[in-house]
């Protein structure tokens, strides 16, 4: 028991520490931003209904874009990417943008408001670039993906709500050159790589090159 206890650390240790580097990583250009941010909205982003004036019932309904996740690394990342690319300043404890805010983000990374997020996959417009495909499979990651330490062993995963996202998710990996798998756990559909090369071909890919070394170190 304890030693499955170490090794299941080992596996958070190591996901986070690949993490909290993707996290310094912003992209050269506008473009490769906002494909990430697409990622990060798409794992993380919610549409809420808001009442312009609560004590009317008349009063019209607006859409807000409401940003939850338990992890600082990735609430970090998606309030600098706001601040910086819309010049928005957000409060930590208020990840809720206003009516105004929400269309001017959600028009600069192709979503409609007209449907829930979680129904939605990555429009191909901001995917054209290679360098821009990189940066939505880094922000993908850092939303929703783990990896376990190469000590315990050989697994990379992003967890999806739908089998078109991960489908889509699966397909740019591939035009990366990187082989990658699909399966159903529950009601999530997960994109996964079990071979040691393949792990480290998306850390490179991600720009993680701090954990490839230390993913090749330990394989060697």
């Amino acid at each position: 028991m304890e030693e499955e206890n170490k090794k299941e650390k080992e596996g958070a240790s190591f996901s986070m520490q690949v993490k909290e580097e993707l996290s310094n990583v912003e992209g050269a250009s506008r473009h490769c931003q906002l494909a990430e941010l697409a990622a990060l909205v798409l794992c993380c982003g919610r549409l809420v209904n808001k009442k312009m004036d609560d004590d009317d019932e008349n009063s019209c309904i607006n859409k807000t874009l409401l940003f939850e996740s338990e992890n600082e690394t990735v609430l970090r990342k998606y309030f600098t990417f706001v601040q910086k690319t819309f010049n928005i300043e957000l409060m930590r404890v208020h990840k809720e943008l206003n009516e105004q805010d929400t269309k001017r983000v959600l028009h600069a990374i192709e979503l409609s408001e007209e449907q829930p997020l979680e129904n939605c996959v990555a429009d191909s417009r901001l995917l054209l670039r290679n360098c821009c495909r990189r940066a939505f499979v880094r922000g993908c990651f850092l939303a929703s993906g783990s990896i376990s330490a190469p000590q315990k062993g050989y697994h990379f995963e992003i967890v999806t709500v739908s089998e078109k996202r991960a489908q889509q998710l699966q397909q740019i990996i591939r035009t990366c050159g990187i082989e990658a798998k699909t399966v159903v756990r529950k009601k999530y559909h997960v994109v996964y790589a079990k071979e040691g090369e393949q792990i480290g071909d998306l850390l490179s890919l991600m720009e993680a090159p701090k954990a490839r070394m230390n993913f090749e170190n330990i394989r060697i």
